[in-house]
């Protein structure tokens, strides 16, 4: 596990944890049930599965990706620039966001 996928070679499993403020838990879902789409989509060919899990105010992500190499495209994505937006609006605190090596 570590904080950065610099570490990380071959495929790559993100793990997010996050907090919606309350009342804004479907907002948030909703901006991330897009990058979902984007992630197991050909936009972006080196996304292997986004797996999003809830319950009340505590989300949970689970992302695997080809590479950590994929994860500058992933970022740089229309929808990744919009959950950033909404995160910040939705979001109770920081996500915690871990890197492993599969």
């Amino acid at each position: 596990m570590s904080s950065s996928p610099d570490a990380i070679s071959g495929k790559i499993i993100v793990h997010v944890r996050m907090k919606a403020k309350p009342g804004r838990g479907d907002e948030l879902v909703q901006a991330l049930l897009k990058v979902k789409d984007s992630v197991e989509s050909d936009a972006e060919p080196e996304g292997i599965a986004f797996r999003l899990a809830r319950f009340g105010d505590e989300i949970l992500l689970y992302e695997e990706y080809q590479s950590a190499a994929a994860l500058g495209p992933h970022s740089s994505t229309d929808v990744f620039n919009e959950l950033q937006k909404v995160g910040a609006e939705c979001r109770d605190g920081d996500a915690q966001v871990l890197f492993y090596q599969e």
